[in-house]
């Protein structure tokens, strides 16, 4: 789904890309009703092959077409780290309830690791969350020696912030 602000949100390769060919899609899937995903797809030189396709996490449901966030990229400790926006409703940021309007960590495999700092606290899916207060996190840096990461949040009409991505931040 195209609209807006949605599409192909982020592409990462696999730490082990070399021997597992790996490669996750984020973007925003055209059904009904639309949810920003992430798919996993193995590589066969430069196709991805569509019998590979598997969906790793799949987020809420959106109403807006702003605020989706947008990238994903592989922390130096081997987990998937996900930015995403609050669609567009401030104050889905700063509840523990959804997963919009903030910042996740995923194994590869989609599974949630148990020492998330939310991990005791909030239910189900939404132990990914890994940071929150957000507004519309459009990409982030990992660095590679220190593995500090950076956190570039779209501000309104006249700020923009750079966050670190602290474990349990806010």
């Amino acid at each position: 789904d195209d609209f807006f602000e949605r599409g192909l949100l982020g592409i990462a390769f696999d730490p082990a890309y070399d021997s597992n060919r790996f490669v996750y899609l984020y973007y925003t899937a055209n059904t009904s009703p639309q949810r920003n995903r992430i798919t996993r797809f193995t590589a066969d030189g430069d196709t991805a092959l569509p019998e590979s396709d598997l969906q790793v996490l799949e987020l809420e449901a959106l109403n807006a077409g702003n605020h989706n966030g947008g990238a994903i990229h592989f922390g130096t400790d081997g987990k998937l780290y996900v930015a995403v926006g609050d669609n567009a409703v401030s104050n889905n940021s700063q509840i523990l309830t959804n997963r919009l309007g903030k910042f996740l960590r995923i194994n590869s495999d989609g599974s949630i690791p148990p020492d998330n700092p939310f991990f005791g606290t909030a239910a189900g899916a939404n132990r990914s969350i890994w940071a929150l207060g957000l507004r519309n996190p459009f990409t982030f840096a990992v660095d590679s020696l220190s593995g500090r990461i950076f956190i570039n949040d779209v501000g309104q009409f006249s700020r923009e912030e750079i966050n670190d991505g602290i474990a349990g931040a806010n």
